[in-house]
């Protein structure tokens, strides 16, 4: 296998760029902010915050594909009013850049990460935060186990234009409703809203097509504590394509504590059949996912043992395999299969079984997690043609540190075992930093 390390390393060393750039747009921590009294106290006393980011990402295949370099260097400005009345008003501008280092050809480098410079307006809402409710219009990120941001994962995230919120019904906010009607969606690199979805892109010859449609609607009801239990139940009714039902579970099991590690058990189950109007190549949904986990965790420490079981059916669309319109497989941040980068059920259009094994390590300043999944594949006809039973072996390793409370390094190594002829097996390395100025905000915020 060759490896261009000339661009490997004129990448790298651009790395650095945006922080000596940025480093006289830090401001030390705001004061806490004036009583706003008036229309004009609400436009003048917001907060102006941001990052500043650049990411390298290689992917290397023993297969046909071609080899992926991609570099792109960037990041985001911010601002979001005072309150006033419980309204105010969010912002967010992102930008990339390839600084001429990408090749030209789309299929030598990687669609999740800009390869190409890209500017836009990608949030802009309304908001209304008080007596339990936070709602918001316009353009918006999402938090939902099947449509959401893609937080810490690209330059810049997947956003959506929409209403909707959040309703707390109790005191201490840990038990939410949430109901979302979105109707245009912006995918990771682009700078367009439009009708389209997610689709499945990044996975090759299980290409599962971007359908344009009238959004979708989502409801659900999240309950958790920090280091404690969490439930949740969503249904979505994605228009013209599917419907899904989903609910999960994961409990400590206090009583068995041994000093500070606590066992746990999760389930999971996950629902999906046709919806109205449909269009192709969606037809005959009948899907059901069936999860379970085992685990132990301390403050700092996690570890577990979980299994997917999906059904094959013969007949059913993609003999039953779960997929997820807004949900990318690489860097799926839905709850399934969570953290794998490159071997996810959500994009493999095949049933089958999933286990997964995970180890991760964090404090104020290091992160370390330890990833392998094994997926064991059922037949399916595919999208384009038909795709056999086959086994793949994945592991991964993600290094992250925070060498200032501003500054953030994270380096990724992947690994994909497949007897896939078109990829083969293959490799990838992701390098991301990102630099935090103005107010440090939580991260939903960026």
């Amino acid at each position: 296998m060759e490896v261009n390390i000339t661009s490997r390393v004129a990448a790298c060393a651009l790395f650095p760029l945006a922080l000596f750039s940025g480093t006289a747009l830090a401001a030390t921590e705001n004061p806490p902010p004036a009583a706003v009294n008036s229309f004009s106290d609400w436009l003048y006393q917001g907060e102006l915050f941001g990052e500043l980011k650049s990411m390298a990402f290689f992917k290397e295949f023993d297969g046909t594909v071609e080899n992926k370099n991609t570099f792109s260097a960037g990041g985001d400005l911010q601002y979001r009013s005072a309150d006033f009345y419980g309204f105010s008003v969010g912002l967010g501008a992102y930008s990339a850049f390839d600084l001429g280092i990408n090749d030209n050809d789309p299929e030598k480098t990687e669609r999740y990460v800009p390869d190409q410079s890209v500017n836009v307006l990608g949030k802009a809402y309304l908001r209304y935060h008080d007596y339990g409710f936070d709602l918001r219009g316009g353009r918006i990120g999402l938090d939902t186990p099947f449509a959401n941001e893609g937080v810490g994962r690209t330059m810049i995230p997947a956003l959506y234009e929409g209403v909707g919120g959040t309703w707390a019904l109790t005191g201490d906010e840990n038990f939410k409703l949430n109901a979302w009607q979105i109707f245009r969606f912006k995918p990771y690199s682009s700078d367009t809203f439009g009708k389209g979805d997610a689709g499945a892109p990044e996975v090759d010859e299980t290409n599962i097509p971007s359908t344009d449609t009238n959004g979708f609607s989502s409801f659900g009801l999240r309950y958790g504590k920090l280091y404690n239990a969490r439930a949740e139940a969503w249904y979505y009714d994605f228009d013209k394509r599917v419907r899904l039902a989903y609910g999960g579970l994961e409990l400590p099991v206090s009583a068995l504590r041994v000093g500070s590690w606590t066992p746990l058990w999760g389930v999971q189950y996950a629902r999906e059949w046709d919806a109205d109007d449909q269009v192709a190549p969606y037809h005959n949904i009948d899907t059901n996912l069936y999860a379970a986990k085992l685990g132990v965790r301390s403050r700092n420490h996690s570890f577990y043992l979980s299994g997917t079981h999906i059904p094959e059916k013969d007949g059913a669309f993609l003999n039953g395999a779960f997929f997820a319109p807004y949900s990318y497989g690489i860097y799926d941040t839905s709850p399934l299969d969570i953290g794998q980068p490159l071997a996810s059920m959500i994009t493999a259009n095949q049933p089958g079984n999933a286990w997964v094994a995970r180890y991760s390590f964090h404090n104020d300043a290091a992160l370390v997690v330890l990833g392998y999944t094994r997926l064991e594949l059922e037949n399916s006809p595919g999208i384009r043609y038909p795709l056999p039973a086959k086994d793949v072996n994945a592991g991964f390793m993600i290094l992250g540190y925070n060498v200032t409370d501003r500054l953030h390094l994270e380096l990724e190594l992947d690994y994909v075992d497949t007897p896939n002829k078109v990829t083969g097996d293959y490799h990838a390395e992701r390098l991301r930093m990102v630099y935090h100025f103005g107010k440090i905000m939580p991260e939903y915020e960026y």
